[in-house]
């Protein structure tokens, strides 16, 4: 009985130091509820039918960029060719790659108009990221879709921004903006890194996406570099 109760206590001190040593990663709860928050926000615009479509697609703009920090995520779609982009050449493609992601936002949430979000969990990357998962109700299959949100909390931990959003395609996950990074750094390094290049580039995009909404057609969002 003694050995069992040595074996016993040596088994327990020898948990509790395991546990001690191995870091664990608590999901930031801040994190979900800055999602729940604001992404309800952004669905909200898209249901009031109260506005006219250019109202609306303004109001999803500036929600939008309160929510997910546009200029980070453009610097971050052009991969290592964004270290060699000037201020002025950066300031002239963010005017058109701004208008091209909230188009590309815009088709994806579009399918879940009428529809409210609920976070269902989250994980945490390391100190300042998360990956928040959440559900959505499309509304033109009437089925739950998961939606994750990769979130980044500022140094000094008073803000939080989206850096990129993951829509689950039934198995696999689409994210937006790391599509977006593979996309233009391959057109990027097959037209030697030229700006000019991808603005006109991402204007041909435009264009395709606004034909198929003219066609109704809505937008294929894979679209060869």
């Amino acid at each position: 009985m003694k050995m069992f109760k040595k074996l016993g206590m040596r088994s327990l001190a020898t948990a509790i130091v395991l546990v001690a040593a191995t870091p664990v990663a608590f999901a930031d709860k801040k994190s979900e509820a800055y999602v729940q928050a604001n992404a309800n926000s952004v669905l909200q615009v898209l249901n009031d039918k109260s506005l006219s479509e250019a109202a609306r697609e303004a109001k999803f703009g500036e929600y939008m960029n309160k929510f997910a920090h546009m200029p980070t995520i453009a610097r971050r779609v052009l991969g290592v060719n964004a270290r060699s982009v000037s201020e002025p050449d950066f300031n002239k493609y963010y005017k058109t790659f701004e208008h091209y992601a909230l188009e590309v936002y815009q088709v994806h949430f579009d399918q879940f108009r009428g529809e409210a979000l609920r976070v269902v969990g989250s994980k945490d990357d390391d100190d300042r990221r998360s990956k928040v998962e959440t559900v959505i109700k499309s509304s033109q299959t009437g089925k739950d879709t998961k939606v994750y949100w990769d979130v980044l909390k500022s140094q000094d931990g008073a803000s939080y921004r989206v850096r990129d959003v993951g829509i689950d395609l039934g198995g696999s996950v689409l994210w937006l903006a790391q599509e977006q990074q593979a996309q233009f750094e391959s057109f990027l390094n097959r037209n030697g890194g030229n700006i000019d290049k991808l603005i006109g580039r991402i204007n041909v995009l435009l264009a395709d996406m606004e034909q198929r909404k003219k066609d109704g057609r809505g937008s294929a969002f894979k679209q060869n570099g």
